[in-house]
């Protein structure tokens, strides 16, 4: 009887928490930051080749994270 009566407290208890507002990922600085990074890895390293490809991907990441950090 104890578990049911703490089991229905603490079920009380969680229902007044406030709820947590989910994140925003699709607007504000970050997405409009990120969007910019990849427009100039693209004009920066333009081409098809390998290379070019991996070093775009390397460029997104390195750019992605300094929009994150700033």
């Amino acid at each position: 009887m104890k578990r049911l009566i703490a089991t229905a407290f603490l079920v009380g208890t969680l229902g007044f928490l406030a709820n947590p507002k989910p994140a925003d990922a699709q607007g504000g600085k970050l997405k409009r930051c990120l969007q910019e990074a990849v427009y100039s890895c693209d004009e920066d390293f333009q081409g098809n080749d390998a290379e070019s490809v991996a070093i775009r991907g390397w460029c997104y990441m390195i750019r992605g994270v300094i929009c994150r950090v700033f």
